[in-house]
């Protein structure tokens, strides 16, 4: 049996732009009728199975496709290790569930909570062992740097409240940049453009005074480095590239 790009699409909840940037990137390659139309095999619904899962676990793309195109790769000890770490996931995801539906109950009158008990289900110890995760490699990249120093001595004031402010701003950046994504808006179009300068305040504002040369180092390694990659690809695949070409555009037209 085989299926259109169509029927993928609507089968494996994914979007037609994503399947041909799978395929683009030869992520997940069809074959293809005579007149040029993607054929999906039932090889081809089970691989993409694991690129989703690996999706979900936050692998980069280039990673999953190292990992596809293994010849020792073992699609059983896979899908073992998926559903470990999905359960996990999901463990936490229920109780940001069950916090969510007591805040409901808080706002129709019912029990009231605390302002402690408006955040349990967020992971604020997980962040921070994240970034002592890091910190090493940070320090040794940049350690010698006054931006090093400013964002130091900055962060390190930083309450609870602070973090969940500026998450709060960095997810709606963040969604403003996917919207036009989506919406095919060309890197140099002035939308795009004030949406990087927007990301470079803030980063000016809470952490270190960002230059044009440190916006578009940043930029390059947004796609260079596979953990940041992998941060913007679980938005939307091709994200950190369009990303990247949008702060160069910007840098290239700035000046200190």
């Amino acid at each position: 049996m085989s299926y259109t790009v169509n029927q993928v699409a609507k089968l494996a909840g994914v979007t037609l732009r994503t399947l041909r940037y799978y395929d683009k990137i030869r992520l997940l390659t069809p074959a293809r009728t005579e007149g040029g139309y993607r054929i999906y095999s039932p090889e081809d619904m089970e691989r993409l199975q694991q690129i989703l899962f690996f999706r979900e676990l936050d692998f980069p793309l280039v990673k999953i496709l190292e990992i596809l195109s293994n010849p020792a790769f073992d699609r059983r000890a896979a899908l073992n290790m998926q559903a470990q770490y999905l359960e996990k996931r999901g463990q936490r995801y229920l109780k940001l569930s069950q916090l969510a539906k007591q805040t409901l109950i808080d706002i129709e009158g019912g029990k009231k909570m605390t302002r402690e008990d408006l955040f349990k289900g967020f992971n604020y110890d997980k962040m921070l062992e994240e970034q002592k995760q890091y910190q090493d490699e940070v320090k040794e990249r940049w350690g010698n740097t006054e931006a090093y120093k400013e964002s130091m001595a900055k962060t390190a004031q930083y309450t609870k409240e602070d973090w969940e402010r500026i998450n709060k701003i960095q997810m709606q950046n963040m969604k403003d940049l996917c919207d036009l994504y989506d919406s095919q808006v060309p890197p140099e179009d002035p939308r795009v453009q004030a949406a990087v300068d927007r990301a470079r305040r803030f980063i000016c504002d809470n952490f270190y005074d960002c230059s044009i040369e440190a916006m578009s180092n940043l930029g390059q390694m947004y796609v260079a480095d596979e953990r940041f990659t992998a941060f913007y690809e679980k938005f939307a695949p091709g994200l950190a590239a369009y990303y990247n070409e949008a702060i160069q555009y910007y840098c290239s037209n700035h000046k200190e």
